[in-house]
């Protein structure tokens, strides 16, 4: 998965780590997207519970970090709109681009540390497992 997310071709690669994963209530909007493949990323980030949804934030320094699971799948230009509007982007969630624990370039959607301030962490990295407790 060595692409990066800007590649000048067709296809975007974003991680995504909550409700639009596989058996979650957004994943319909991947639809005709190319699944690549689970993913992890690097030890950098903090999984936070919003609620109905979680966010990806980047660790604060000094603070706890760990490895958040996730899909990758590769969306054409007209899928990606409908996600940056769904994660209101750039207002509220942020496309930015990462490395995922195997070298991969992706684009993902964050949330700064100071917007998640007052939010639980999912200290497993997984949100499927506070999925299926909740």
């Amino acid at each position: 998965m060595q692409e990066t997310p800007f590649d000048s071709g067709r296809e975007t690669l974003v991680f995504v780590y909550g409700t639009l994963m596989r058996g979650q209530r957004n994943h319909s909007l991947l639809f005709g997207s190319r699944y690549v493949g689970e993913g992890m990323t690097l030890a950098e980030f903090e999984l936070v519970d919003l609620g109905d949804f979680p966010a990806l934030i980047p660790a604060v320094e000094g603070g706890d970090s760990f490895a958040v699971a996730g899909e990758v799948y590769a969306v054409d230009h007209s899928i990606l709109e409908i996600l940056d509007e769904i994660e209101d982007h750039p207002r509220f969630y942020r496309r930015t681009p990462i490395e995922l624990a195997d070298g991969s370039l992706v684009d993902v959607y964050l949330l700064t540390v100071h917007q998640a301030a007052f939010y639980p962490r999912i200290e497993t990295g997984d949100w499927r497992t506070k999925a299926q407790a909740g």
